[in-house]
């Protein structure tokens, strides 16, 4: 098996690591966007609510249930929310907005490379 893989790899490999190089970052970043969309934050709510549940204590007995510690606790949602995106965790429009620019970046890259051959091309020209 390992001789059959060695020679596809013999024959494969100046496409898989020079004409297809950036197709490897592609992989890498859906690669990692599936992960944060499938996994991201799962582990640790589960792991919380675990928590909370094994450390309170069952033979308290609970405080009657109001509106104030119900919108506290929004508010605290919504703050550690905010703070996991300020934290690090990108987002889809992150992502989008990142290539826009690369694009755009990459348009004036060409326009002042056909700038510079319509320059090249008018000295040529002048040279006749």
């Amino acid at each position: 098996m390992a001789g059959a893989f060695a020679g596809w790899w013999a024959k494969m490999s100046p496409y898989y690591t020079k004409a297809y190089q950036e197709m490897w970052v592609g992989v890498g970043v859906m690669t990692f966007l599936y992960y944060k969309v499938s996994y991201g934050g799962k582990k640790a709510a589960v792991d919380s609510s675990a928590h909370a549940a094994k450390s309170a204590p069952s033979h308290t007995a609970k405080p009657a249930a109001s509106a104030a510690p119900k919108a506290a606790g929004a508010a605290a949602a919504a703050t550690a929310t905010s703070l996991a995106v300020a934290a690090g965790d990108i987002t889809m429009s992150d992502i989008l907005q990142r290539q826009h620019k690369n694009l755009v970046l990459e348009e004036r890259k060409l326009y002042l490379e056909i700038e510079k051959l319509e320059l090249e091309k008018a000295k040529l020209k002048s040279m006749k």
